[in-house]
């Protein structure tokens, strides 16, 4: 079977319906527009080509017009002319390009009667084929499995996604040690709950060396999280991921750090954890201190609360900026989580309204498990 295939911006609708066809050429149109195109179909065919397939799998780039209906039409005919493809070796998948390369695509089965198909986000795969002059769907609708990428590299995903950064540090694959395997969720849950500086790095195998010691709790909470993921059967979780604008001449400044990155039921899931006080917290140590001292008055009261006020408003800035970073990296099938020990109601308004799920730190391993059962 040769899947011919509409390359565009979005990874996933090509990643899952090949691992559903598992054809035995692969096809990747592609039009000379570089970041919705010819890019990601070259970053598709060099993620392709990592997977270890059952059986091998050509993956061939083909040129293609964007603005031509004719002359999209005039190279499938070219391409199936050349690979011998008829109706019954060949299917067109329709979820990728512009409107006007899927119509002329359709154009095309319906003239020669090769079958095709459309990936919702869903996951419903609804099938088309031709009739005589008829261009007909078929009455069942196939669901692809959830678990269908699970064993693919979540770092090799996220490469193929980016396309206005790149990645300068894999960071660390993590996976689970025999004695993470054997620990059971109720100890776990008790670790986190546990405020003294537990280094969960002890249940954790790596790829490359780790820094000897976590720097600070929010390297903990990572971890903690990390851990939790794969005790709920996450296969793989990579860690501190480094990026960089994608441009000619690079200043050498890293664009950011994803904290913890993995795929999980056909989605790149991206987690950005931080473990600090809420400004409400911070100031309310900093008040009991000064009335043990007798140092409250009015003056310095209102001064507390200007200060408190200018610290959430600083605190919400840089989530903002995070949020708003990490949301447009999973693409249009991300998912983005945010793990805190406490959040203003500021920023869980802000997060909500971008459909970036919010997980407080008391409640890790339970909101992190409904996630995973019902993303």
């Amino acid at each position: 079977m040769t899947l011919l295939t509409l390359s565009s911006r979005q990874i996933w609708p090509q990643v899952l319906c090949t691992l559903h066809i598992r054809p035995s050429r692969l096809i990747l149109f592609h039009s000379d527009e570089g970041e919705e195109s010819r890019h990601p179909a070259e970053r598709l065919k060099t993620f392709f080509n990592t997977i270890p397939w059952e059986q091998p799998m050509e993956v061939e780039l083909r040129r293609i017009p964007h603005d031509n209906f004719s002359g999209i039409i005039e190279v499938f005919h070219s391409v199936a002319e050349t690979l011998l493809l008829d109706g019954g070796n060949g299917c067109v998948n329709l979820t990728g390009g512009n409107k006007l390369m899927a119509m002329a695509a359709v154009e095309w089965c319906r003239q020669t009667e090769t079958p095709c198909f459309y990936l919702e986000r869903n996951r419903r795969l609804l099938s088309f084929r031709s009739q005589g002059p008829d261009f007909i769907p078929q009455p069942d609708a196939q669901v692809i499995d959830l678990h269908l990428a699970r064993n693919l590299d979540p770092l090799g995903l996220l490469v193929c996604q980016l396309s206005d950064a790149e990645v300068v540090h894999p960071g660390l694959r993590l996976t689970l040690r025999e004695n993470g395997r054997n620990l059971h969720p109720n100890d776990l849950r008790k670790l986190i709950a546990n405020d003294s500086p537990i280094d969960f790095r002890r249940y954790l195998d790596w790829d490359h060396q780790a820094p000897s010691v976590p720097e600070n709790a929010g390297d903990r909470l990572e971890f903690a999280t990390a851990l939790a993921l794969l005790k709920l059967g996450v296969p793989v979780v990579q860690r501190g991921v480094h990026l960089r604008p994608r441009i000619p001449r690079p200043t050498g400044r890293n664009e950011g750090e994803l904290d913890l990155v993995f795929n999980w039921k056909g989605k790149l899931w991206i987690v950005d954890c931080k473990d600090r006080r809420s400004a409400e917290n911070r100031m309310g140590k900093l008040r009991t201190e000064l009335l043990s001292l007798n140092a409250m008055t009015s003056r310095v009261e209102a001064t507390l609360e200007a200060l408190e006020e200018e610290l959430r408003a600083k605190d919400l800035h840089p989530l903002k900026e995070d949020l708003l970073s990490i949301s447009e990296v999973g693409g249009i099938l991300g998912k983005v989580v945010c793990v805190r020990r406490t959040m203003e109601p500021q920023a869980i308004e802000y997060a909500t309204s971008r459909r970036i799920e919010i997980i407080l730190k008391d409640q890790l391993f339970e909101n992190l498990k409904r996630l995973l059962d019902h993303p």
